[in-house]
C-alpha cells in the first residue's frame, strides 16, 4: 500500500474525528473512545452495519435474528464494545 502524503493523511485523520464525533453523538461513548475503540476503517464499518441494525424499526427480536445472520460483519464490534461496558462497570 503506497504511503499517504501529508494532506492524505489530514484528510483521513479529519474523517476519522468526524466519524467519532458522529458516532459519539448517538453513543455514551466519548468522540476519542469511538477513536481508540475503531482506529481502522474495517473497524468503523462493522460498527456502521452494527448501528444499522440496532436502529432498524423492527422488534428486538428480529433484530436478534439480524445480528445472528450477520453476526460476521459485527462481531468485532460487539466484543469491542462489551469489553467496554465490563471495564467501566
Amino acid at each position: 500500500m503506497a504511503k499517504k502524503s501529508n494532506v492524505g493523511k489530514l484528510a483521513s485523520d479529519k474523517t476519522k474525528k468526524a466519524f467519532a464525533d458522529e458516532i459519539s453523538s448517538l453513543t455514551i461513548l466519548t468522540s476519542e473512545e469511538v477513536q481508540a475503540l475503531f482506529p481502522k476503517k474495517a473497524d468503523r464499518v462493522e460498527l456502521e452495519e452494527l448501528l444499522k441494525i440496532i436502529n432498524l424499526d423492527i422488534d428486538d427480536k428480529e433484530k436478534k435474528i439480524k445480528l445472528i445472520e450477520n453476526i460476521e460483519k459485527v462481531g468485532g464490534a460487539i466484543i469491542k464494545i462489551g469489553k467496554k461496558i465490563i471495564s467501566a462497570v
